[in-house]
C-alpha cells in the first residue's frame, strides 16, 4: 500500500482520524446490532462498503474492533446481502473478516 512516512504530518493526521472514526463505529456496534439501532437500515447498507470492498484500496485491521467485526458477520448472514453480493460480483468472497486484506494486485508498486 503507498503511504506517506510514519512521522509525515500528513500521514498521522490521517492515522489519527481513522483510528477515531473505527473507534466511534466500534463503540456503537459494541451496543447495539445495528447502526441506527436494533433494527437493519440504510445505514448499515450505506457503510458496509467502506468495511468491505474499500478496504481492498486502503487495507485496514479490524482486529481490535469486534463491534465492527461482528457487525460485519451478521450482514454476511443476511441472505439479502448474499444474493446481491452473488448477483453483483459473481466468484468474489465479500470482506468480512478482521484481517487486513491484499490489496488489489497491481494497485500499488
Amino acid at each position: 500500500m503507498l503511504k506517506l512516512a510514519s512521522d509525515n504530518h500528513a500521514q498521522k493526521n490521517v492515522d489519527a482520524r481513522l483510528k477515531k472514526i473505527l473507534e466511534v463505529y466500534n463503540d456503537r456496534l459494541n451496543q447495539v446490532p445495528w447502526l441506527a439501532g436494533e433494527e437493519f437500515t440504510a445505514a448499515d447498507i450505506m457503510s458496509v462498503f467502506s468495511f468491505t470492498t474499500m478496504r481492498l484500496f486502503y487495507p485496514i485491521d479490524l482486529t481490535p474492533y469486534d463491534g465492527i467485526v461482528s457487525w460485519l458477520q451478521r450482514v454476511g448472514k443476511r441472505p439479502a446481502y448474499r444474493a446481491a453480493m452473488a448477483k453483483s460480483d459473481p466468484g468474489f468472497t465479500p470482506l468480512l473478516a478482521a484481517k487486513e486484506p491484499e490489496p488489489f494486485p497491481g494497485l500499488y508498486r
